[in-house]
């Protein structure tokens, strides 16, 4: 009796199940949420051997092609949409005032700029309601009256005069940076300080841009020896000026350090005005050599370098990329 009575239970439920399945199955397919949502993309075919069985082998070739169609259109019209917002986002960020996002507001509107799209907090606040401590006065103070020492310096005045000829101009270090990159670059704000390079450098460029100086003055708390510049900050002084004169001349601006070769004459003391030179003497293809020295006031060569600057192979691709991610893409 147990026996029968566990068959038909079985008989019974085996129908069952099948049949709430298939009732999932048609639920899905058949939802109106769902075959709208799938028409709207082109992946959904009335004929399709999912809504409708197909009796001949034609009839579900035919399915199966404009099944393939709508999932092709589908993809192109999810590209259309995906273009169409990266060009609302240019036009949006063009549009936008360039000192809410990050204060550059000497840079033209519209232009793409090396910055992150938001406004940095300050690393320090001024402690008694808005007012400098008195370390950071003396800071401002100092830096004040090193910048006013460096213009009265004769061969400051030298190269002025070269810049009323006409050969020479006056030029920004660091024109390329923004307010929201400069704290993080290495010379313009993590060694920018007191004792340190408390003066930001005094740049002249040659108009034909393969030739610069700088006048810059290494301060006290840059030292390896005591009471000598360290060297690494040399090398680093020196990279960033054969770079000034090898990325202008480079394919796209574009270019990268490849070989660095220095000689270190004589130690460079701390707390002194210090110029450097660098100059562009030639191009091969991708590659640009440059050579940079620096030198005490009264000419004598204190360290000398040249280097070697490669632009990418694709250089193109790089700033495509680059501008990609300015826009968030």
């Amino acid at each position: 009796m147990s026996l029968h009575r566990s068959t038909t239970v079985i008989q019974r439920a085996l129908p069952r199940s099948a049949v709430a399945q298939n009732r999932g199955t048609d639920r899905a397919w058949t939802c109106p949420q769902r075959i709208q949502a799938l028409q709207r993309y082109a992946l959904y075919s009335t004929n399709s051997h999912n809504n409708t069985p197909p009796h001949t082998s034609t009839s579900v070739d035919t399915a199966r092609s404009k099944q393939s169609d709508g999932r092709f259109l589908g993809w192109v019209r999810r590209l259309s949409l995906i273009s169409v917002s990266a060009a609302a986002g240019a036009l949006a960020y063009s549009r936008v005032e360039p000192v809410d996002m990050g204060g550059f507001s000497s840079m033209p509107r519209g232009k793409i700029q090396p910055s992150v799209l938001v406004k940095e907090e300050p690393d320090e606040f001024f402690p008694t309601g808005g007012r400098a401590a008195a370390e950071k006065t003396k800071e401002i103070t100092r830096s004040v009256l090193l910048e006013a020492q460096m213009q009265e310096l004769e061969l400051v005045h030298e190269y002025k005069n070269k810049v009323k000829e006409g050969d020479w101009k006056e030029a920004d270090p660091y024109w390329y940076l923004t307010k929201a990159t400069e704290p993080h670059h290495l010379t313009a704000g993590s060694l920018r300080g007191e004792n340190m390079l408390s003066v930001a450098p005094l740049k002249f460029e040659r108009k034909d841009k393969k030739a610069i100086v700088l006048f810059m003055h290494l301060g006290r708390s840059l030292c390896g020896h005591d009471r000598i510049i360290h060297g690494g900050l040399l090398a680093t002084v020196l990279d960033e000026a054969t770079g000034m004169v090898a990325l202008p001349n480079l394919p796209f601006h574009v270019g990268f350090t490849a070989n660095l070769n220095i000689n270190y004459r004589k130690p460079v003391k701390a707390d002194q005005f210090v110029m450097v030179k660098a100059e562009f003497e030639k191009s091969e293809g991708r590659k640009g050599y440059t050579k940079a020295s620096i030198h005490d006031l009264h000419g004598n060569t204190l360290t000398e370098c040249t280097a070697l600057f490669i632009s990418p192979k694709n250089p193109v691709g790089m700033v495509a990329k680059y501008v990609k991610n300015s826009l968030g893409l």
